[in-house]
């Protein structure tokens, strides 16, 4: 796994999963939280992604704080960023095309939409019209093939869970995580905000660092068998329980899974991850302890066949999304042939200017 490190307030908001793609707009993007929002639109290649870039970086000039949503597929490429500044309204700017097709509930009054559509040539896509159809047919079969195998991972991990459970020492597990959240202090109200550490796409497996970068104290998951999952869940409950802010990350293929919490006042982490893919200072906790693998051994033939067999229903998903890739950057390259950059470049500035009172350099 890539593990990326820029020393943002990062996260995705959608993973690939076992039933397709999976979307946490609805949560992240709700009127509790968000008074403003920009609904962008727009072909692939067209500038969403910097143009989100631009405005986070004129908002952050301008003394606004930024956090960056990136998109799950593609994890250097931007979904959304949300805005806030102490005695204003929040502001959340996102890529509305699909597949995180966004509906406005009020819309001018609420939501606006911009459309960079306005700034490409209409005539020299219809020439190509042909090409981009065919090439959209390869991506959404490629996507297709992707979630198939994601699918069969997920009847491999149902396989391997119902196996192990009997053999895993729940009560433990339970009173462990009770000892893990015993210092921490109740709060008024339990506030979950989906906020994903990983992403499954056609970069590979990805995660970001935000939670360990964050953290006063990271407990970093080595999971055995599949038994972390019992332990965050536990956490997770405990968290409500104590009716605590905090962001939850949710598996990408599993998305009623956990991997990882961030409980905001106290702000200790807690991730499903190896040790190695933590570069900060941690307590490793090993869920071995809670399995009881001497009596499992009569299954160990039974699972690890389970076991190549997810390793092969993975692969072959992150081989389909890597030919999604190859597909998506040959669409991009055609729209970007037919786009105005000069004429977006100085909406941008228009818009920042609007937004914030300043011109974007």
């Amino acid at each position: 796994m890539v593990i990326k490190s820029g020393g943002e307030n990062a996260y995705f908001a959608a993973s690939n999963s076992v039933s397709g793609f999976f979307s946490y707009y609805d949560a992240i993007f709700n009127a509790a939280r968000i008074g403003r929002v920009y609904a962008i639109k727009g072909g692939p290649g067209t500038g969403k992604s910097r143009f989100l870039r631009e405005v986070a970086t004129c908002a952050e000039t301008a003394g606004w704080e930024t956090e960056y949503i990136y998109c799950s597929s593609d994890p250097y490429s931007l979904d959304a960023v949300i805005l806030s500044k102490e005695g204003q309204e929040s502001i959340a700017l996102l890529d509305a095309t699909a597949p995180h097709v966004y509906e406005p509930s009020c819309p001018g009054a609420r939501e606006e939409l911009v459309n960079l559509g306005d700034f490409w040539n209409a005539e020299l896509l219809i020439e190509r019209k042909e090409e981009i159809e065919a090439l959209n047919r390869a991506k959404k079969e490629a996507y297709r093939q992707a979630y198939r195998y994601l699918a069969g991972l997920g009847e491999m991990n149902a396989n391997r869970d119902s196996t192990v459970e009997p053999f895993v020492r729940r009560d433990r597990i339970r009173a462990f995580a009770e000892r893990l959240m015993q210092d921490v202090r109740a709060e008024e109200t339990f506030l979950p905000m989906p906020a994903l550490m990983h992403s499954v796409g056609m970069r590979g497996e990805v995660g970001f660092d935000t939670y360990f970068s964050d953290a006063k104290k990271i407990y970093v998951i080595e999971d055995c068998r599949g038994a972390a999952r019992y332990l965050m869940e536990a956490l997770g409950e405990l968290a409500r329980d104590l009716r605590l802010k905090v962001r939850i990350s949710h598996d990408p293929v599993e998305p009623e899974k956990l991997d990882g919490l961030f409980l905001c006042g106290s702000g200790i982490a807690f991730a499903v991850c190896s040790s190695e893919a933590c570069d900060f200072p941690h307590k490793r906790i090993s869920m071995r302890r809670f399995v009881d693998t001497v009596s499992m051994k009569t299954l160990k033939k039974s699972l690890n066949f389970t076991e190549r067999m997810r390793r092969a229903m993975r692969q072959g998903a992150l081989d389909s999304l890597e030919r999604v890739r190859e597909v998506h950057f040959r669409i991009e390259e055609i729209y970007m042939s037919a786009m105005d950059f000069d004429a977006k470049e100085q909406f941008t500035k228009n818009f920042c200017n609007r937004l914030f009172g300043l011109q974007k350099e």
